[in-house]
């Protein structure tokens, strides 16, 4: 009887310690809008993103473990608001390959629609577009628009989550996948600077959410992004209503 308990509190103290690593993430990203006028923090780009701008691997490469990177104001923007490396990694990401000199430094991705270039499909009605002010948020608003997200060990390579968002139901499909580190749970955190853990629906079948880790694999060559996959998530439909649009 004592060890599902005590499994059970422990997944609980990771969700919240995770969630408040995101939480984290979010009042510097907000911090950096309030000092440059309103701009979003740059989200992948040649310089001064959010994180430097390299790929995590399953390999030997010294990105996956260098910790400097993160904290190197000259390179990150981030680094000048969170001082910390293990605020961008979540707990529940114990993953590590046997190529790996150890444990990578980051499990947190920031939202391709914020300040990046990501890819729209746009056939449900909305606008998708990508932001690059806090003023562009008003819908559906900063507090259900999400920034930061953990994202699934074998998807994570740059620092940004890639959704194509406007999907018809039946054609819908992932991308980059997010993270289910939380007994089938994602963290999130919010442009007004709240968190949430999510617990994901579709957790079998073609649709799933839920992958298993398996270390191996480059994206976007993964098992839920090959291009031949066409469903109805509950999952994606939730993740793209807390994007950025308008309404025509």
């Amino acid at each position: 009887m004592l060890l599902p308990v005590l499994g059970h509190a422990k997944q609980r103290a990771q969700a919240a310690a995770c969630m408040n690593n995101s939480k984290q993430l979010a009042m510097g990203w907000i911090m950096y809008t309030g000092e440059f006028a309103d701009k979003l923090m740059f989200n992948s780009s040649s310089k001064n993103s959010w994180v430097i701008k390299t790929y995590l691997t399953w390999g030997s490469e010294p990105i996956n473990t260098n910790t400097a990177a993160l904290l190197d104001s000259t390179v990150t923007a981030m680094a000048t608001y969170v001082k910390s490396a293990g605020v961008y990694k979540c707990p529940g990401d114990v993953y590590q390959s046997a190529a790996n000199p150890g444990p990578r430094v980051r499990s947190i991705s920031m939202s391709g629609t914020l300040n990046n270039k990501p890819q729209f499909i746009n056939k449900n009605g909305r606008k998708y577009f990508t932001a690059k002010k806090m003023s562009d948020l008003d819908s559906p608003g900063p507090a259900s628009v999400f920034v930061f997200l953990d994202e699934h060990a074998d998807s994570i390579d740059d620092g940004t989550f890639q959704v194509n968002p406007g999907y018809l139901p039946g054609q819908e499909s992932w991308r980059n996948l997010p993270a289910s580190y939380h007994n089938g749970a994602g963290s999130f955190s919010f442009a007004d600077g709240h968190g949430e853990i999510h617990a994901w629906l579709e957790r079998s079948g073609v649709n799933r959410t839920l992958y298993r880790v398996t270390m191996t694999g480059t994206p976007p060559n993964q098992p839920w992004n090959t291009g031949s996959f066409a469903f109805t998530s509950r999952d994606y439909e939730w993740l793209t209503d807390r994007m950025p649009y308008k309404n025509p």
